[in-house]
């Protein structure tokens, strides 16, 4: 998935947006869970840019970077946890930017989730409840001051339950929807 953050940060340079590469992967992971919820397709280019609407020639690469990362993420999180990966800095990035940029996928993420107002916290199962509030916190993450091995370790620890969380709301939806389709007598 990194070759998707440089990708989706050259193009958010080029138009000069106020918004991260990983919020944008964390609001469309949202945003297919709140689409399996209520059946509403989002507009992701105006949840990222308001303004792209009346652009879209140019928004156009950006959009087709977009929708890419969206069947992307789609079949990740259809098929399994180990699929399944957030769009992040590399490994080599400072911890402070890693911790900014995973706040961020968390931010994105919840603004996905509750975009159209037809789903909300209160909704979802008890545990995907927590974990999403629990997203609300990390989404004002920063590094702190202690020695940076324990730092990395926290960051690592951290992400993993982010990446985790994401994918169980996910399943949680998924599940309670799969329920509620009618089977057909043979």
């Amino acid at each position: 998935m990194s070759d998707h953050y440089q990708r989706i940060e050259t193009e958010i340079a080029v138009l000069g947006l106020d918004i991260s590469a990983s919020e944008i992967h964390g609001l469309i992971c949202g945003a297919i869970t709140n689409h399996l919820y209520t059946s509403i397709a989002p507009n992701l280019l105006q949840l990222i840019e308001p303004s792209a609407v009346d652009r879209p020639a140019e928004f156009s690469a950006l959009n087709e970077r977009v929708h890419e990362l969206y069947r992307a993420s789609s079949t990740a999180l259809l098929d399994d946890v180990e699929g399944f990966e957030l769009v992040l800095p590399e490994e080599d990035a400072t911890i402070a930017d890693r911790a900014e940029a995973l706040g961020q996928w968390c931010k994105g993420f919840l603004l996905g989730l509750l975009h159209n107002d037809a789903l909300s916290i209160d909704q979802l199962q008890a545990e995907s409840a927590e974990i999403a509030r629990d997203f609300m916190q990390i989404a004002e993450v920063e590094a702190g001051h202690s020695q940076e091995q324990e730092e990395d370790w926290a960051l690592a620890e951290l992400h993993e339950y982010v990446k985790v969380g994401a994918q169980l709301i996910f399943e949680h939806i998924y599940s309670a929807k799969a329920s509620q389709t009618p089977t057909t007598l043979q």
